[in-house]
């Protein structure tokens, strides 16, 4: 990075300035301390990374000004590029990264801030604590490379000779070797699954034959079980067939019977009607009667019925026409009242007004007093303002020395409150010290029942297992007792064989077998009855190990609360000494206090002015009482105006009232006769009258119209009655007629019931005569369905062991491709294993950091030689012994980037040596770093920026320091050094002078 052009615009101390690098290789920016030197400097490494010495961005902001920008255009890999990046004062950053060729100005920025960062990063291929660590020697860092740990160091080397990259092909390798590895063990995992599943191919071949002949045997009882049911069959169908035919009649009979039932139950309901009209029949002239009279009832009645609809009409008309009458003489009303009340109030107004006028007196003399009064008062509101400023500042100072004593009795409670809080703490330092060991003593406690616990928790551990082993063994005696009862089945079958040799056994050798198989099941049996009473006994004492766990864990619930009581009362103690030291500076404060307050001795000046103020304020002679009873004596006096006014205004308002009198007692009168008019000859008036004539003339009685009402509801049931006895009369025949059927049919059911029981019972002797063999028809139904699931369960079970034969050869042929597959994988895992070796941090890595090293270190001390005339060397470790060595690896040494210093009287740390010689040892190594790095294609660090340490040398280093500069100055476009020693800046031809204004600082170029 070869710089340009930097513009600053209100940067720090910079208001405005422009930096510009054309022409300049090597150069001094120098200026007195706190002029802005360092600050050009963060200017680029602020517009390139956004990083700099302060806190915050908002820091980098001319003080007064809310926004900030620096532009800086540089050139790498000969290509021109230009950074700005701006600063609003609480408003976030922007950030542009463009190229220049001959079109101009190009963006080639990412979407955002951090995006355009990366970009930037991406093209100069250095971030920001590389380049601080190799080109730029910064204020006060310049031993930041010194200064960092072996392991940081070596990483800072990695970054600038791009080992990244090889860490991330071995972070690949790594991710494809544990990938091989994942699908080696599967395809593993396959091959083996195969495998197992081909060694039951010998079982699937067993299973076949065991069921073909399980199925030969079925077979052959199905037919067996066939020729059977058919004989039975046959002998059955017999009887079945006269059964059938039993219980047709059977149904016939049963159904006759129900027709019989019904016809009866009809005939009684049928004579229960005619009955019934029979009776009704016979009230026939009765009924008639009142019928007829009904109906003239209800024709009288409707008649009625519209004259009450009329009635009604006319008295709606009527109280309509009573409530608009009564509420227009309501209104008339009403308002005859509001005008007599107006008259009333105006006649009592006018006599109150009256009597005002008449109280006239002579006022002049009042009048006269008033005036002069008047002008006292003028005289005294102007001594009274001077009286009342003077009065003011009296009052403030009164109050300020009442502040100032206020405040310092305040702080005297304070301290006394502080005096007693303190003497009470340490009054309570004894019993704080007991308590202190009272806690140690309980703690130590608690860790031994902690302990204790332990070995009660390890016990239950232990009786779990015993438990566990004994269940294990019981379940294996419960196996073996299960074998044996097999054996005794088998062995109690007829024609029983050896269970060793397969010999049928004799009726000797069987009995001894079985007393054998007896005995043993016994033993069997008495062990496990052993091993029942033991886990009893473990699980009674795990129980009790558990409650004591639980009681132990009761006692050590208090442990956190105890420790910490524990920690606070140790910081209690620990704050005893700082205690009585305050205590010590509160009693001599508060003494201070107590001495200002008695002698007074506080707010001189504001008791000074407070005397100067009252001798003048007494000078005035002003009295506020003689004031007030001015002003009270004026008040009196001021009735006298009010009180002409108010005779005048009474005047003027008994004109008016004149006036308005006649108006209303015309208004009340007018009222009266609208009221009287209203009530004899108004419309409605007549309307009512009207209708009143119309209610007499229509002639409606209530009370008649109610009795007509009544009487035809006592009738009103022989409406129902004469419908009912119409229908009588033309259902009387047809109930007849039914009757007779009835009957007929009655007798036709009895005698075709009487034939089917005959023919019922011939049938029920034939049955009885037959054997029924449905029973055993029935069995032998069964035994044909078993036998035929049997056969169709075995045909699905040779058929799917015959399928798994099948599947088992397509096995053998995944068997062999998975093998194939399994080699290639694992041959694939070992060359990634291998290259995530050589990529990583001790394959490549280290071996590039191996062969730099010897470079850095020679060229490390010929800058060092010439610096120190040969008095000091420097050497860099790479790998040391390891403080312990580890079972997981075989390696003694690890690596490090440690730097030795060597001089005349032998080996020493770094801390030890001088300010200069400190500062020469890292401007070797640096300017190393940055020599050997730029010979390097790889990152090209063509700036070098050395910021201050030439004051901590003497004349001598500072020309060996100008010609270690010199002597590297070829390999660098630029180099820029900061500095305000006057030796050092007459060495550079090119000066960057800055300096301090009232504007700010500015920038002059000088040669």
């Amino acid at each position: 990075m070869i710089p340009r052009k930097l513009t600053l615009k209100n940067f720090l101390s910079y208001r405005h300035a422009e930096l510009d690098f054309t022409g300049l290789h090597t150069a001094c920016i120098c200026g007195a301390n706190g002029a802005g030197k360092s600050s050009l400097l963060e200017a680029i490494t602020w517009v390139v990374w956004g990083k700099t010495r302060t806190a915050s961005d908002d820091d980098l902001i001319h003080l007064g000004e809310r926004e900030t920008r620096v532009d800086f255009e540089f050139i790498y890999d000969e290509q021109h590029y230009r950074i700005i990046r701006t600063r609003q004062r609480k408003n976030g950053s922007t950030l542009d990264f463009q190229i220049i060729n001959e079109q101009g100005y190009k963006s080639i920025g990412g979407k955002g801030l951090r995006d355009t960062e990366n970009k930037i990063k991406e093209c100069l291929k250095i971030d920001y604590d590389t380049f601080t660590n190799s080109a730029y020697l910064r204020q006060g860092r310049a031993d930041e490379f010194m200064l960092r740990s072996p392991s940081e160091r070596r990483k800072i080397l990695a970054d600038l000779l791009k080992l990244d990259q090889y860490e991330n092909l071995a972070n690949e390798a790594k991710e494809l070797a544990r990938d091989f590895k994942i699908k080696a063990e599967e395809i593993s995992r396959n091959l083996e699954e195969n495998k197992e599943k081909l060694e039951e191919k010998q079982s699937f071949h067993i299973a076949i034959d065991e069921t073909e002949k399980e199925l030969a045997y079925f077979q052959k009882k199905q037919t067996v079980n066939q020729e059977e049911l058919q004989t039975i069959q046959l002998l059955n169908n017999q009887r079945s067939s006269l059964k059938q035919r039993y219980d047709w009649q059977q149904n016939q009979v049963q159904t006759i019977a129900k027709k019989i039932q019904q016809l009866q139950q009809e005939k009684a309901d049928l004579e229960q009607e005619i009955k019934k009209i029979t009776v009704t029949l016979s009230q026939e002239e009765d009924i008639n009667t009142n019928y007829e009279q009904w109906q003239k009832l209800r024709e009288e009645d409707e008649g009625l019925n519209i004259k009450f609809n009329q009635y009604q009409q006319f008295l709606e008309k009527k109280q309509t026409l009573e409530q608009s009458l009564q509420k227009e003489s309501n209104d008339l009303i009403l308002a005859i009242q509001r005008e007599k009340t107006k008259l009333e109030n105006l006649i009592n107004q006018e006599k109150e007004l009256e009597a005002i006028v008449n109280k006239t007196s002579n006022l002049e003399a009042d009048l006269e007093k008033l005036n002069i009064c008047r002008q006292k008062l003028s005289q005294l509101d102007e001594i009274q303002v001077q009286a009342n400023t003077l009065l003011q500042q009296k009052q403030s100072l009164e109050t300020e020395i009442n502040r100032e004593e206020a405040m310092l009795l305040a702080r005297l409670k304070q301290l006394e409150n502080e005096e007693n809080n303190i003497q009470t703490k340490l009054n309570q330092v004894p019993q704080i010290r007991q308590e202190f060991f009272t806690l140690e003593t309980r703690l130590k406690e608690i860790e031994n029942t902690k302990n204790y616990q332990k070995r009660v928790q390890e016990k239950g551990e232990q009786r779990n297992l015993l438990i566990q082993r004994y269940l294990d063994n019981q379940s294996n005696l419960e196996n073996q007792i299960k074998k044996l009862n097999e054996k005794l089945e088998t062995l109690n079958q007829d024609h029983a064989v050896c269970p060793l040799c397969e010999r049928e056994l004799d009726d000797t050798h069987l009995e001894y077998v079985i007393n054998k198989t007896q005995n043993e099941q016994q033993q069997i049996v008495s062990q496990s009855s052993y091993y029942e009473i033991e886990i009893i006994n473990c699980k009674r004492e795990l129980d009790n190990l558990r409650k004591e766990y639980a009681q132990l864990n009761q006692e050590l619930a208090l442990e956190d609360s105890l420790k910490q009581d524990y920690a606070k009362l140790e910081n209690q103690l620990d704050s005893i000494d700082d205690t009585y030291n305050q205590y010590e500076l509160i009693l001599e404060e508060k003494a201070d206090l107590q001495n200002k307050l008695d002698t007074g001795n506080y707010a001189q000046d504001n008791q000074s002015k407070l005397r100067e103020i009252i001798e003048q304020i007494n000078n005035l002679n002003y009295s506020q009482e003689n004031h007030a009873l001015l002003r009270k004596e004026e008040a009196n006096l001021r009735r006298v105006e009010f009180q002409q006014s108010r005779i005048k205004d009474a005047q003027n308002q008994l004109k008016k009232l004149a006036q308005q009198k006649p108006d209303l007692q015309t208004n009340i009168e007018s009222l009266e006769n609208r009221l009287e008019s209203l009530r004899e000859n108004s419309p409605l008036q007549l309307q009512l009258r009207q209708i009143e004539e119309e209610i007499k003339s229509l002639n409606y009685d209530r009370t008649y119209h109610q009795n007509i009402r009544k009487q035809g509801q006592q009738l009103q049931p022989y409406q129902l009655l004469y419908g009912d006895l119409q229908q009588a009369k033309k259902q009387y025949p047809q109930l007849n007629t039914r009757q007779t059927q009835i009957e007929t049919n009655l007798t036709q059911y009895n005698q075709e019931k009487e034939t089917g029981e005959k023919e019922l019972n011939s049938l029920q002797e034939q049955l009885s005569s037959l054997t029924d063999y449905s029973q055993e028809l029935a069995k032998l139904e069964q035994e044909a369905s078993n036998c035929q699931e049997n056969i169709n369960r075995l045909l699905t079970a040779k058929g799917r062991l015959e399928q798994s034969l099948t599947n088992l050869k397509d096995r053998e042929n995944d068997v062999k491709e998975l093998e194939n597959r399994l080699q290639e994988t694992q041959k694939k895992y070992r060359i990634y294993q291998e290259l995530t070796f050589a990529f990583g941090r001790k394959g490549i890595q280290s071996l590039m950091i191996e062969n730099i090293l010897p470079q850095l270190q020679d060229e490390a001390n010929h800058i060092l030689n010439s610096l120190t005339g040969s008095q000091l060397s420097v050497q860099f470790l790479t790998q040391k012994p390891k403080a312990s060595r580890s079972k997981k690896s075989s390696s003694q040494y690890i690596d490090t980037l440690e730097i030795i210093i060597s001089d005349a009287q032998g080996t020493r740390s770094y801390e030890t040596y001088s300010g200069g010689e400190a500062f020469r040892i890292n401007f070797a190594i640096r300017l190393a770093l940055s020599r050997i790095l730029a010979q390097r294609a790889g990152t090209r660090l063509q700036l070098l920026i050395v910021d201050e340490g030439f004051g901590t040398q003497d004349t001598d280093g500072c020309n060996r320091l100008i010609g270690a500069l010199n002597a590297i100055a070829s390999e660098f476009a630029c180099i820029l050094t900061v500095t305000h020693v006057n030796q050092f800046k007459e060495a550079f031809q090119t000066r960057i002078e800055v300096y301090k204004t009232q504007e700010g600082s500015k920038i002059k170029l000088s040669s």
